[in-house]
């Protein structure tokens, strides 16, 4: 953080192709469709530019 790199994804937030990798779809009653579930592995950005793109789990909203 010193030097301007902080991490990208959070779980609960909105699915966003640029700072995040969809690597698979879940279903889930808690998370809203479109959501992130979980993540494999953290994403980076140094100051305002992406270094990683973080890979995450994304919800597909409630199973039928």
């Amino acid at each position: 953080e010193k030097f301007g790199l902080k991490s990208v994804s959070q779980i609960g937030e909105p699915f966003d192709p640029n700072y995040h990798e969809a690597l698979t779809m879940e279903a889930s009653a808690e998370i809203p469709e479109n959501h992130i579930l979980r993540e494999f592995q953290k994403g980076y950005m140094l100051k305002d530019r992406l270094i990683r793109a973080a890979k995450v789990v994304v919800s597909k909203g409630k199973a039928d």
